[in-house]
């Protein structure tokens, strides 16, 4: 017969649903890894101190926020990804004249002021923001959408020194190093490692620095953690903020231009109308032979223009020991929560190797890549270390955005196994097809 004493623990037992909206819409057909989030967050739970939390996620769209379901009664967090949501979203909310796209950042905006928490990964931190460049005002297309799209309810900035989408950028022939840090999203071939396992390698492993004096990292046993970093801009917190504002991670103190492994000069688009045009009958050829979808034939069109022609101007980004992630409490009474991270927690790291510029004796392409990875070192058995090395992090702004108490916060821990094993075979390892490529830039 249970005791008086276990009954009491029972009743003092307190159980928490933390309800997470992915935003999952992909305007411009350009992945993601959006599907890493369920993985990582999904039915996760933990206990501790007499209570245990659990985590739900499910995608949300564009049409779902316009009719309203994007509520504190419906969600508790809203968590935006990179790639093609975040920084797809942070393109076309850039048009900001229309009456959709005003509403939509409206329903975001009330959804936060009303107390729900924001986690914004790499294009998610840029959407929300406003962005400061190194001029008086945001000059190139891509600057000035960045730049458009900002919610109004962040007091941080994104910052690029300049940032331009390459192929078409009207100045390249002079200024072609202004494409900044898009050089690192598109044009990355799959990587090698020291025994030859190719691997898919965008962007870079970077040594953050991390802030130990914030929750989210008091506990942790080191000042510094290697997260995957894939084009995402630096962020400025203004001098005398409104409101509750902490910096949690900064970049690392060697700026890219200055590191050997990671350095890369900026390639110049030469394929001219031409190029562009024979790129669109390729991708045509390309989906009627894969059966794939007709809306992406722009994308690929994209991949497959050529030709490009290697510069000797290095890629500057002006990253250094400038912030990369913040939190801050929105000012009333509600104080919804915000959490901003320019890297990938969710992706796969790796140790050693440098990126090489790719010589191609004939046509060159983003879609053929213009930088490699070589020199890699062996992945784990199957690759989970590398995969999951920091996905206690996204359990943990996700927590501390819900309002979790800061010794409540999810555990440290390496994980032992991945449930989706499609993950490995498709984000990871290159299977050695143009489309399984295509799916990893």
């Amino acid at each position: 017969m249970p005791s008086t004493r276990d009954n009491n623990e029972e009743k003092d037992h307190e159980e928490r649903l933390i309800r997470v909206a992915i935003l999952a819409e992909e305007p411009l057909g350009w992945g993601s890894g959006k599907h890493f989030f369920p993985e990582i967050l999904h039915n996760y739970t933990w206990s501790i101190k007499n209570k245990t939390y659990l985590i739900s996620t499910k995608y949300i769209f564009d049409k779902d926020i316009l009719l309203g379901h994007l509520n504190t009664k419906n969600y508790d967090v809203l968590l935006v990804p990179g790639g093609g949501v975040g920084d797809g979203e942070a393109m076309m909310k850039g048009f900001y004249f229309s009456r959709n796209v005003k509403k939509w950042k409206k329903k975001i905006a009330s959804f936060i002021q009303d107390g729900g928490g924001y986690v914004g990964i790499c294009g998610g931190a840029a959407l929300i923001t406003d962005l400061k460049t190194s001029e008086k005002n945001p000059r190139t297309f891509l600057e000035r959408q960045y730049h458009k799209s900002a919610l109004g309810v962040s007091c941080v900035s994104s910052y690029y020194k300049s940032i331009a989408f390459p192929l078409f950028y009207l100045f390249q022939k002079n200024h072609v190093e202004k494409i900044g840090a898009i050089a690192y999203v598109f044009s990355f071939a799959p990587g090698e490692t020291v025994d030859g396992v190719r691997i898919h390698t965008g962007g870079a492993p970077l040594d953050f620095q991390l802030c130990r004096n914030h929750p989210l990292f008091s506990d942790f046993q080191q000042d510094v953690e290697r997260i995957r970093w894939w084009g995402g801009p630096a962020l400025i917190v203004p001098e005398k903020p409104d409101r509750e504002v902490q910096i949690c991670a900064k970049y690392p103190s060697l700026d890219f231009s200055e590191n050997k492994d990671i350095r890369i000069h900026a390639w110049k688009y030469v394929g001219g109308i031409r190029g562009l045009f024979f790129a669109f009958l390729k991708a045509l050829q390309y989906i009627k032979k894969e059966n794939d979808s007709l809306k992406n034939v722009f994308l690929y069109a994209f991949y497959m223009a050529g030709d490009w022609e290697l510069t000797d101007r290095v890629i500057d980004l002006d990253h250094s020991d400038r912030p990369c992630m913040t939190t801050e409490i929105y000012p009333n009474a509600n104080k919804g929560r915000i959490l901003l991270c320019t890297a990938h927690p969710e992706y796969m790291v790796w140790w050693n190797g440098h990126i090489n510029e790719v010589k191609h004796e004939g046509f060159t392409c983003l879609g053929t890549g213009l930088y490699q990875w070589t020199d890699v070192a062996s992945f784990s058995n199957d690759a989970h270390i590398e995969l999951t090395h920091t996905w206690w992090m996204v359990r943990r702004f996700v927590a501390w955005a819900a309002k979790v108490p800061d010794d409540h916060l999810p555990p440290i821990l390496k994980e032992e196994f991945i449930k989706e094993k499609s993950i490995l075979a498709k984000n990871v390892f290159w299977d050695g097809s143009f489309i399984n490529q295509m799916e990893n830039i």
